[in-house]
């Protein structure tokens, strides 16, 4: 990015750390604003959604928000030949919720400790919908 700040980068994964925590705001340098972002800079979409309560994972007794992609600034121009970002979702259906017990409310484990729970995660997906203009 340094060499090309339009080069377009996706960083995304189980990142253990929240949209707003240190790692991403002041080392990467995430912005919460695509219209702030200069070339060069990182747009996370992930922090709106975590200031207004979302999360993909419950840890102690509060919803964190660990699964995340970022797009470097070569993403974010929605007039360009090429692929761009629209928008982030996380996917959370009823029966991908606990409904009662210890993580009640939270999605729905495989294992309980050494018990066999028929969930999915202890973490909900998310996902990203990339646009290009068809000519």
């Amino acid at each position: 990015m340094k060499i090309d700040p339009n080069t377009k980068v996706i960083l995304m994964g189980d990142l253990n750390d929240n949209p707003t925590d240190k790692s991403m705001t002041k080392i990467l340098g995430v912005k919460a604003d695509p219209a702030v972002v200069k070339p060069g800079g990182i747009y996370s979409p992930w922090i709106d959604f975590y200031k207004k309560g979302f999360g993909t994972l419950g840890y102690q007794d509060a919803w964190s928000l660990f699964d995340q992609s970022v797009f470097s600034y070569g993403w974010l121009n929605k007039n360009q030949s090429g692929y761009f970002f629209n928008k982030a979702y996380i996917f959370k259906k009823e029966y991908m919720i606990e409904k009662m017990g210890n993580f009640k409310d939270y999605p729905k484990r495989t294992y309980a400790g050494t018990v066999y729970n028929a969930g999915y995660s202890d973490h909900l997906p998310t996902y990203v919908i990339l646009l290009k203009e068809i000519k």
